[in-house]
């Protein structure tokens, strides 16, 4: 009887093991966990086949599965399901990266796909080119979603340096004639483009500087797994014990470990200093937009809003030079990169509230150019009649009243277009306001992932 409880009770735990196990993506850990558990290795292959699965299946990981007790077949099954070769060699030669680049007004080549040698995974030819027309119609924002990588604690063999989304996102130049009091926007676009460029160059800078990093940390594993190698057929050699070779190499193995953990640390380091950086941009950017905006917005109030000037000879084009976004990155500051895209997209609705306030100022000028025809032939026709004011003196008084009725008329319009441009002018300022939030916001998002990618991917823990 307490046989059959006994195997009644392992059902059950079996069954509420699997049942948890379905809920989650399978990873070595699961493995262990289920090996202990004294599932067999039929149940075990059963869940590996049914299941989603992460392993690591790495020499080194093989071989601490296999200290763990995880048995041949199971460590097949779980090659199989993570679409791992079976060869008879295991390779871990890679080729050497392909630096990336953030192209700006084609002035920086795209580079050719090669291997990675970080990764071990080819980099892609950027799959999607999103370009946007100078339409009126408002352009679909594109979601940028920066994959972090985690970099698990050995027996990976490699630093994985994957790079972001590798689109290739391209905006064409944006060209727009404003007229009157709407021509301080321009100021406003150009800041904005200024800003993607030098942002463009900062986000170089970091990813050149993370590569050169990630480079060293790679060195150092390597001579972690040389040193191990040869340590281990070493003391595999005979039953004696250590020799003071083994002991020499012990000590060499202890100084890499170390020097691997330093440079760990010191990449959570760098991390933190580029989120100081993002956060001192942040603050000099919130007041960047609000003197910019400020002064824009007093240039329009003071803009002369006569319509007899005319949109012909008050009209001035606007070009932004086509921009391009290459967001072949590492993934450590690939999210930075969504606010070139917050960039390009302040320039666009820019250039969408010019062309409707262009509507409103032409408008007033074609009416007020209709009036001014009108009054022309009055004024020949009343220079005329004062040749003989004693006889015309009705004719003159008629075209006087018609003459004055057209320029209260013209006068109306004028007034109209100081209006517009004071209500121009406080919009400014509200759109200033939801600016400084937006870019804020995602600036401290920005942050945030920047913080959590570096500390998730270089600060020791349990395996």
């Amino acid at each position: 009887m307490k046989k059959l409880v006994s195997v009644l009770v392992i059902a059950l735990f079996v069954a509420n093991y699997l049942y948890a196990q379905t809920t989650e993506t399978l990873t070595n850990s699961t493995i262990i966990k289920m090996v202990k558990a004294k599932l067999s290795d039929d149940l075990i292959i059963d869940e590996i086949n049914s299941s989603k699965v992460n392993f690591n299946v790495s020499i080194d990981s093989i071989k601490f599965l296999s200290n763990e007790n995880v048995s041949s077949r199971v460590i097949q099954a779980m090659k199989t399901a993570n679409g791992t070769p079976t060869s008879t060699a295991e390779t871990t030669t890679n080729t050497s990266p392909q630096p990336a680049t953030v192209q700006v007004k084609d002035t920086l080549k795209q580079p050719a796909p090669k291997e990675s040698t970080l990764t071990g995974k080819e980099i892609p030819t950027p799959s999607s080119i999103v370009q946007l027309n100078d339409t009126l119609k408002k352009p679909t924002k594109e979601q940028l979603k920066s994959e972090t990588l985690p970099l698990q604690e050995l027996p990976e063999e490699k630093i994985k340096t994957e790079s972001g989304n590798n689109n290739l996102i391209e905006k064409s130049t944006i060209t727009v004639t404003a007229v009157s009091y709407v021509i301080p926007l321009e100021e406003l676009m150009i800041f904005f483009d200024n800003e993607f460029n030098s942002l463009t160059g900062v986000i170089q800078e970091w990813d050149q500087q993370i590569r050169n990093s990630l480079e060293k940390g790679n060195q150092i594993k390597e001579k972690i797994l040389q040193v191990e190698k040869e340590l281990t057929d070493k003391k595999n050699a005979d039953a004696k014990g250590f020799t003071n070779e083994i002991i020499l190499l012990k000590n060499k193995l202890s100084d890499h470990r170390e020097s691997y953990k330093q440079f760990r640390n010191n990449m959570v380091t760098d991390g933190m200093k580029i989120a100081e950086e993002l956060n001192d941009i942040s603050t000099e950017m919130d007041k960047s937009i609000k003197n910019k905006f400020n002064s824009v917005s007093q240039l329009v109030r003071k803009t002369n809003p006569d319509p007899s000037i005319g949109e012909i000879t008050n009209a001035k084009a606007i070009i932004i030079t086509k921009q391009k976004i290459n967001d072949n990155i590492v993934n450590y500051v690939a999210p930075v990169t969504e606010m070139l895209f917050c960039y390009q997209n302040e320039i666009i609705s820019l250039r969408d509230i010019i062309v409707l306030w262009n509507i409103k100022v032409m408008t007033i000028n074609k009416k007020d150019s209709e009036l001014s025809k009108q009054l022309e032939p009055l004024k020949k026709e009343l220079i005329n009649y004062q040749l003989n004011p004693k006889v015309n003196k009705k004719e003159i008084s008629a075209l006087k009243k018609q003459c004055t009725d057209i320029d209260k008329e013209r006068k109306l319009l004028t007034r109209q277009m100081g209006t517009d441009s004071k209500e121009l002018s406080g919009s400014l300022t509200q759109i200033c306001k939801e600016v400084q939030s937006s870019v804020k916001e995602r600036l401290s998002d920005i942050i945030e992932n920047i913080k959590y990618s570096y500390q998730d991917n270089f600060t020791y823990r349990d395996i």
